[in-house]
């Protein structure tokens, strides 16, 4: 008798383990062939769009969403104030391409529950089974003597059938793709921008440039210099050509036919320097009027320029900047005057494929919109340099690139180019178009002065600084903040940029010998770490409680002073006994908890 209850129970464990290893398969295959599906669509509709946000021109933040045709007009390449740049057609082929991804989804998930479902079953038919009959103690009769037995049996099924499929789902999610995108249930809101798209590499050899004058070998150039033509640059310096151009007028019109080579590999500019290349300028005067008419521009490895006492004007639109560096060039300016008058022209930018540019002794003017002083997709910085942007931020830092400032004075409107959406000082963010890498972007300020100004229409609400959509490093060292909002942080997703519910930002702000005010405000996707030495702050963090997560480190000579309720993660202080804090009848939590009482 024992030894055939043992055999019965024997078998009934077996068919258990088997339906456990086969619900395990089940789920491990259906999730990887999903997830391997759905990757691959996020990855195509990148390529494709580059992203679904607005998209900026590339240097700056000017909003359409494509490059214009070769065929486009004036009107066409002025700043936009939307997300209105999508035409109808690309509208219905994205809803077209959604639809049939949840087509596709809604039938991955429906079979995937049918099939689980039904091996969940003889799981727990199994192990009801057992539990009913105590291990076969009972024969099949006394079991389900009586209706209530049955009921019980068949309860029992239904909720270990339920918890089965829940727990086997899970455990297999975590197995197949360690947390890479899952998608089981049908989602009709996936987002092809939560994979940047990587920049292409440099081929300048691909993009034919022209120039008036082209030099190749070493070269002295003075006097006057001049084109007309598209797409053709004034002076052009390659194949290892190394340009000595002193007391030189170089004058640029004509627009370019391609705003995508003009932005990423100089097309149309006043001076162009290619792959191994140098170009040394000094005492020149450079003057553009032409669309996408860069004034200095150098791409490539080895492309290098040097430029001094000089004068930079351009009056055209849609990156008419002043020094560009893209893939990889490099440009050192001293004492030079750069005004832009255009839209999307910032006097200083990198472009796709990043680049160097190191500025000094400098006067620095932009008028249009969407034209920040320095516009940074690469390693830009300045010294002893002024700046004005009177319709736009001072400085934007997009993805995995910084931008410096020493020893300067910057002033600026800090008026957006997204409906105000992202009016600021000083911006980081990532914007997808492919023209920056994702990572941490980094803005450093040391004995510089950095203002908005008190004349603009944004004054009393545009934030010092604002991040969104990136992971972010501002470091503050003896610097003079001017600014009427009273915001000195804004750390935020918004609809411009990123997937909703993730694109917020990750900030770490560093501050030495720094005097700050105003309040702090991180939303409930974003996370701050401030750490503060030698430095003093007059304001209130997080007022709403409502961040995902902040943590202060000061040290015991630094100094805070609350104008608020402050809500934050964790505090270390330097000092234990917190005498270097005025809470000012104010409350500091810290984790939910007050470490102080009114």
């Amino acid at each position: 008798m024992n030894n055939n209850r043992t055999f019965k129970n024997v078998v009934i464990i077996l068919i258990m383990l088997l339906s456990l290893t086969a619900m395990v398969f089940t789920s491990y295959n259906t999730i990887k062939s999903n997830t391997t599906t759905s990757n691959s669509t996020t990855k195509e509709k990148i390529n494709d769009n580059k992203g679904n946000p607005p998209e900026k021109q590339s240097g700056e933040m000017a909003p359409p969403p494509e490059k214009p045709t070769e065929n486009s007009n004036e009107n066409d390449k002025a700043p936009s104030m939307g997300n209105d740049a999508l035409d109808e057609e690309d509208m219905l082929s994205d809803e077209k391409e959604n639809h049939q991804e949840v087509q596709k989804n809604t039938m991955l998930s429906n079979k995937f529950y049918t099939i689980i479902g039904v091996e969940a079953f003889i799981f727990a038919l199994c192990l009801s089974y057992l539990i009913e009959s105590k291990l076969n103690r009972k024969d099949f009769q006394e079991t389900f003597i009586d209706g209530d037995k049955i009921t019980i049996f068949i309860l029992t099924t239904i909720i270990i059938t339920s918890i089965t499929v829940f727990g086997i789902k899970t455990i297999a999610s975590h197995i197949a793709v360690n947390n890479e995108p899952i998608i089981i249930e049908d989602n009709t809101n996936t987002k092809s921008n939560d994979f940047p798209h990587k920049p292409e590499q440099n081929n300048n050899e691909a993009v034919e440039a022209n120039g008036n004058t082209t030099i190749t070998e070493e070269q002295e150039l003075t006097g006057n210099y001049e084109s007309t033509n598209p797409d053709e640059s004034v002076i052009l310096v390659k194949d290892g050509g190394n340009a000595i151009l002193n007391d030189i007028n170089v004058i640029k019109s004509g627009d370019t036919t391609s705003n995508e080579q003009s932005d990423f590999y100089g097309i149309n500019a006043g001076i162009l320097v290619q792959n191994n290349s140098i170009a040394t300028i000094k005492k020149a005067k450079i003057t553009t009027s032409g669309k996408g008419s860069n004034a200095i521009f150098s791409t490539g490895e080895n492309s290098k320029i040097y430029i001094s006492d000089s004068i930079i004007e351009t009056s055209g639109n849609n990156s008419a900047r002043g020094l560009d560096a893209t893939y990889g060039g490099s440009i050192e300016a001293d004492n030079v005057t750069i005004t832009t008058l255009g839209g999307s022209c910032a006097t200083l930018a990198t472009d796709r494929g990043e680049g160097t540019i190191k500025v000094s002794n400098s006067k620095l003017k932009t008028s249009g919109k969407g034209s920040p002083i320095i516009y940074s997709t690469g390693d830009i910085s300045i010294d002893n340099t002024e700046g004005t942007a009177s319709d736009s931020q001072m400085v934007v830092v997009e993805g995995k690139n910084s931008a410096t400032v020493s020893n300067s004075y910057l002033i600026a409107a800090g008026t957006g180019n997204r409906s105000n959406i992202d009016k600021a000082g000083i911006m980081l963010y990532q914007s997808m178009s492919g023209d920056a890498n994702e990572g941490k972007g980094i803005f450093t300020s040391t004995n510089s002065t950095l203002t908005i100004d008190n004349k603009s229409a944004v004054y009393k609400t545009a934030p010092l600084f604002f991040v969104t959509n990136t992971e972010a490093e501002i470091n503050l060292t003896n610097t003079k903040l001017s600014y009427g909002s009273n915001i000195l942080l804004s750390i935020a997703g918004t609809s411009e940029w990123g997937t909703s519910g993730s694109n917020g930002g990750i900030v770490t702000l560093n501050t030495n010998s720094q005097t700050m005010s105003g309040s702090i405000i991180v939303d409930n996707i974003s996370k701050l770490d401030i750490n503060m030495t030698k430095s003093s702050y007059r304001g209130a963090i997080n007022t709403t409680n409502i961040a995902k997560e902040i943590n202060l480190k000061i040290d015991k000579e630094s100094k805070i002073t609350l104008t608020a309720d402050t809500y934050l993660t964790t505090f270390e202080n330097e000092d234990k006994t917190n005498s270097n804090i005025d809470f000012n009848d104010h409350i500091l939590y810290v984790d939910g908890v007050p470490i102080n009482q009114k």
